[in-house]
């Protein structure tokens, strides 16, 4: 279309055609969009409205018109006003909270305020240059000042991190599950999360890949310990047997066949069959050449005792809960 000689809009104006065209179809999205406050957005929208050039549903959602879409426009600048980019003391209260990135219904909660109230002034900062949204289509997700660098965690990257546990480790699988996010996208993420060094990776009892999550990753705003964290992979053993066995070699350091059948109070016959099981399983090793050279656990042996001790703990806190 020709441009039309007399079609002249303000700069806040022009934002929100702008804003419509992209599918902006809210007062709060078309402001964040637009840079504007919500007052000035919404000024703005009834002043295209008259024009021709937008209008509203009965739901309050805003589209551009036909002419909206397609006309030529040229741009003036607004009036200015004073104390435009000044900060009130709600606006300076808000600034103090974000030394980290923060949740809006956070905001709302340490400010006292309303969430409307909070809305309002977060997307009039916003307008000014002071905040960013680390999401533009759920902008009051998680909420930081300009210029702040914390690496922002998608929401699935924060399900993940906030299932990952500290004293254990364990692999995607259980991880996957306790995060519920797609079976194909927990991959993925745990290489990102390897590569900030929100969490660390080790060799685990089937030799499969195993995550714990770091100290780096605890500090992250986005670690909600609230959440379920992921159980730990089953040992290769559970029987209380072979954790009384496995206990006294670690207690003693190494232990001759006939020594564990002493402490542990098993038959001779049972242990040497037991004893070849769990070297088969790479649970214990001779420290010699030796027929009788005494046994010692191995690395994935003490990982073994160490998940079948924290499974009884557990049990045990569980019963005494319930009691």
């Amino acid at each position: 279309m020709p441009k039309a000689r007399n079609l002249l809009l303000t700069q806040p104006q022009a934002a929100c055609l702008i804003a419509l065209r992209h599918g902006k179809d809210s007062q709060p999205k078309i402001a964040i969009a637009a840079k504007l406050a919500l007052a000035k957005a919404a000024a703005a929208l009834r002043i295209l409205a008259r024009l021709g050039l937008a209008e509203h549903d009965q739901a309050k959602r805003w589209h551009a018109t036909s002419r909206g879409k397609t006309c030529r426009f040229e741009t003036v600048p607004d009036q200015p006003r004073r104390h435009n980019g000044s900060l009130g003391p709600g606006g300076r209260r808000l600034l103090e909270l974000l030394d980290r990135p923060t949740r809006g219904s956070e905001i709302v909660e340490k400010l006292g305020m309303t969430h409307q109230g909070v809305r309002q002034l977060l997307i009039k900062l916003h307008a000014h240059g002071h905040v960013n949204f680390a999401d533009p289509e759920n902008p009051f997700w998680i909420v930081m000042r300009a210029g702040d660098k914390t690496a922002v965690l998608s929401r699935n990257e924060e399900r993940v991190l906030s299932a990952i546990p500290r004293e254990y480790a364990t692999d995607s699988t259980k991880i996957r599950i306790a995060a519920g996010v797609p079976d194909g996208e927990v991959q993925q993420i745990l290489e990102r999360l390897l590569v900030r060094r929100f969490i660390e990776t080790s060799e685990g009892l089937r030799g499969s890949r195993v995550y714990r999550i770091t100290e780096a990753g605890l500090k992250h705003p986005q670690c909600v310990r609230s959440a379920c964290c992921a159980q730990a992979p089953r040992p290769p053993v559970e029987s209380d047997r072979v954790r009384k066995v496995l206990s006294a070699i670690f207690d003693s350091g190494e232990l001759r066949i006939r020594d564990v059948t002493n402490t542990v109070s098993v038959p001779l016959q049972s242990i040497n069959a037991l004893m070849q099981y769990l070297k088969r399983k790479r649970l214990v090793k001779k420290s010699g050449r030796d027929l009788y050279s005494p046994y010692a656990l191995t690395a994935e042996g003490i990982a073994a005792l160490a998940e079948m001790t924290r499974n009884l703990d557990r049990q045990g806190d569980a019963a005494v809960h319930h009691v």
